[in-house]
């Protein structure tokens, strides 16, 4: 680093929300800096003797859970869903210690490196309901959040490439777009090739029954059959977002040619476009953010140099430099996430000032809400095992050597092109709401939550697992604090879930207990293929069993929350500009500033608000 280094724009993180806001300020003529303290998952070179390709990781769709457990891309966070310990304890998932470390919590995977998360996630994009924009109109005041005007910025990143390409010519020659697709965006939108249900009678056969079966729960769904098959079951037609209803859906995923892609792409292409505008200092880890401390303006940040500093890495060894600094003559925004965003800012002095002075830091700027707010979805798995393994994973070890990955390689056909999902339905838990709070899907995989070696258990090959995601919920009381000044450390995570929490417990709990039900009513449709239900176990029956086994057993991996865009008075901590409150030349762009969390995959919100962010930043507000 040369003195006096100074940048436009400084973004802190290259994560679905930094790399599109910072690609974005780059194309429109800005000078910009990309902090990011992991590496390219890419071109990452093995360090460890047994780990896996990080490339094939990243980029084969059925990987997915490996990519989590890469050694090249992990960030292991360990949270705690409840701050009773005996309640804790009842999840097997808990560790009090952990590869020489004492962790007190269970297992939250993240990823660092260009693309942050979405490096690892399952490639889901679904897009939110209007409700969710809408939700940020009422709460902010600013009618620029409406669903009418967020839609904008799906059809912008999004290139489609699984609906007719009618549409696209409808699109370009008469500007009508019913679907509200995108088809010269920046992320490819595909679907796996069908050859794996079409070889495959017996899994043919099911998915069929299964669907039939969904059907004859959700009526709603079998008046509107005609709309599943004329749509493809697609989940992103913008009249189904509209209407928020019921529905069976084939979900898309973020895939070009059947390989992983995504904001670190963009990114990348943008920088080979504009190279001297744009640039990418991996193994860079923000400290602090230097703020005037009369104006309460930033004015730069201090980071340090080095791989795999941050000790949620495997195993952190990195040699660190000193302490270095760089400028910003107009912005720093920060895209850390819903953990490592507050963590900074409490670092730099913004935040709740008893808090602060816990670890001898001055406060800056009062803001109680930094660090609080924090949410997810409860999650949980009814895992099925199958008589025989399923015909269509024959030969498939989830590695390099087997001709299922020389099928992908080569051909880009197979099943390592999907991430496993069958279908997912939609519905509310209950007859009286007004939109679907339930996502569930069937998983060809055994998948019963996170904790080390979790990714050990897909290669199991006759599994079935119907997860249920709780969407919304209404408990707002986990919380992000800091355990030291240390840049280096992890922040303490409580979600404090369920009974511990501020939301309708019940209500959650029901709501879960009713995702189950409905998956075994649907598994009961093909059960000549099962051979028993590992967990929850048919032995858990009652209502009072199956909301005990939610309460011990539920997880989540969509946080955010812990920087809400909301009023200063009501706890917020950013503006409907993404403005740090009382701080000039701050933003935060990420997951953190949602005061609720959007359904259903998060990944697609956030890739939205940066294009927003973007195009507010430009406009000089």
């Amino acid at each position: 680093m040369t003195a006096g280094e100074s940048y436009d724009y400084v973004v802190v993180g290259a994560g679905a929300g930094g790399c599109v806001v910072a690609a974005r300020l780059a194309e429109a003529g800005h000078r910009v800096l990309v902090l990011e303290a992991g590496g390219d998952p890419v071109n990452s070179v093995s360090t460890e003797p047994s780990e896996r390709p990080p490339a094939a990781d990243y980029l084969v769709p059925a990987f997915h859970a490996f990519a989590s457990e890469n050694p090249a891309l992990r960030w292991d966070f360990w949270v705690r869903h409840y701050t009773s310990t005996a309640q804790q304890e009842r999840d097997w998932r808990y560790r009090q210690n952990w590869d020489g470390e004492e962790v007190d919590g269970v297992l939250y995977p993240r990823a660092s490196g260009l693309g942050g998360c979405t490096g690892h996630n399952a490639m889901i994009i679904v897009r939110p309901n209007d409700a969710d924009w809408n939700h940020i109109w009422q709460v902010t005041g600013d009618a620029s959040w409406r669903a009418s005007n967020m839609q904008k910025y799906f059809r912008r990143l999004e290139r489609c490439r699984y609906r007719s390409f009618l549409y696209r010519w409808l699109d370009w020659l008469l500007r009508w777009n019913p679907t509200g697709h995108g088809w010269r965006g920046w992320l490819t939108t595909q679907r796996p090739l069908p050859l794996r249900v079409i070889l495959d009678w017996r899994l043919r056969g099911t998915l069929w029954r299964a669907l039939l079966a969904v059907g004859s729960l959700l009526p709603d769904v079998v008046n509107d059959w005609g709309w599943f098959t004329s749509s493809s079951a697609d989940p992103n037609d913008q009249r189904r977002s509209t209407a928020e209803a019921p529905m069976v859906c084939i979900t898309p995923m973020a895939t070009a040619r059947h390989a992983r892609t995504g904001p670190r792409d963009f990114i990348l292409a943008v920088q080979k476009r504009f190279p001297d505008r744009l640039t990418i200092r991996l193994g860079a880890l923000a400290t602090r953010i230097d703020i005037d401390r009369t104006t309460g303006t930033a004015l730069g940040v201090y980071y340090k140099e080095g791989p795999r500093l941050y000790r949620a890495s495997f195993r952190s060894h990195g040699q660190e430099s000193g302490e270095k600094y760089v400028a910003a003559s107009r912005e720093v925004i920060l895209a850390g996430g819903a953990f490592n965003t507050p963590q900074l800012l409490m670092l730099s002095g913004i935040g709740d000032p008893q808090h602060l002075a816990e670890h001898g830091i001055a406060t800056v700027k009062d803001l109680p809400g930094v660090g609080r707010n924090l949410q997810d979805r409860y999650e949980i798995g009814v895992v099925n095992r199958i008589k025989r393994p399923w015909q269509v994973l024959r030969g498939a070890t989830y590695s390099t050597r087997d001709r299922q990955y020389r099928k992908w390689r080569w051909f880009r056909s197979g099943p390592y092109t999907s991430n496993g999902l069958m279908f997912s339905a939609m519905f509310p838990s209950r007859t009286n709401r007004e939109q679907p709070d339930l996502f569930c899907f069937f998983l060809l995989a055994d998948f019963r939550g996170y904790y080390p070696g979790y990714s050990e258990r897909i290669k199991k090959l006759n599994y079935l697992t119907w997860t249920v995601l709780k969407a919304y919920t209404q408990n707002t009381a986990g919380t992000v604090r800091l355990r030291s000044t240390d840049a280096c450390d992890r922040p303490a995570i409580n979600f404090r879930y369920l009974r511990e929490g501020n939301g309708n417990v019940e209500d959650d709990l029901d709501a879960v207990v009713t995702g189950i039900r409905f998956g075994r009513k649907v598994a009961d449709a093909i059960g000549d293929l099962v051979a028993e239900e590992e967990t929850p176990g048919r032995h858990l029956y009652t209502d009072d069993d199956l909301k005990r086994h939610v309460e011990d057993n539920a997880w989540g991996h969509h946080a955010c929350g812990t920087c809400a865009m909301k009023p200063e008075g009501e706890g917020g901590v950013v503006d409907s500009e993404f403005r740090v409150h009382g701080c000039g030349n701050l933003r935060v762009v990420d997951a953190s500033i949602f005061p609720r969390i959007p359904g259903y995959f998060i990944v697609t919100s956030i890739y939205m608000i940066a294009e927003k962010a973007a195009d507010v930043i430009l406009s000089g507000r």
